[in-house]
């Protein structure tokens, strides 16, 4: 029996999402160093699981998550005696902060997406993507696994991303088309 309620654990798979973007998003913010970033994303994920009661799960999860990681950069430059590495003005960088997080936005809103698109695909072709993606199974050795050549697995490969780009593409037209 899991101790964690079923908010708590959409909450935490929300952060886990979006440790990528907000990496990505943090780098925008002009932080001297990767181990910057991951210092300021750590205190981000700390503070984010603190505040998880004031979020609605109604609303988008990166804007705010943004939101609060650009708070918690701010935070670390002036611990650190310095605004950022190229001398940005504070509106500025939320200027980019806010840009930055519509991106974040979009990109959470494609992987909904492609996660629904996947769906639509036959088992097989979606154990060849687990395979080859999240088992990260050399294309040589899935090939021979499945005995065909790492050519015609590659073209395979090519046209179902081909079909999910075109599904996600037609999807985002779809939900911004009034």
């Amino acid at each position: 029996m899991s101790d964690i309620n079923p908010r708590d654990e959409r909450f935490v798979a929300a952060i886990a999402r979006s440790q990528v973007p907000l990496s990505a998003f943090l780098r925008t913010l002009m932080l001297r160093s990767m181990a910057d970033v991951d210092d300021v994303l750590q205190e981000t994920h700390m503070v984010l699981w603190r505040k998880r009661a004031e979020y609605d799960p109604e609303r988008p999860f990166m804007p705010w998550a943004c939101r609060i990681a650009y708070l918690q950069a701010l935070a670390f430059q002036k611990k650190q005696g310095r605004h950022s590495c190229h001398s940005l003005s504070e509106p500025l960088l939320e200027d980019v902060s806010l840009l930055s997080a519509a991106e974040a936005e979009k990109s959470d809103e494609k992987m909904k997406l492609l996660e629904l698109c996947l769906q639509k695909l036959s088992e097989s072709r979606r154990r060849l993507l687990r395979s080859r993606y999240q088992h990260q199974m050399p294309l040589k050795d899935l090939a021979e696994s499945q005995g065909r050549t790492a050519d015609a697995l590659s073209m395979e490969l090519y046209r179902i991303r081909a079909v999910l780009r075109n599904c996600v593409q037609q999807r985002m037209e779809t939900e911004v088309a009034p």
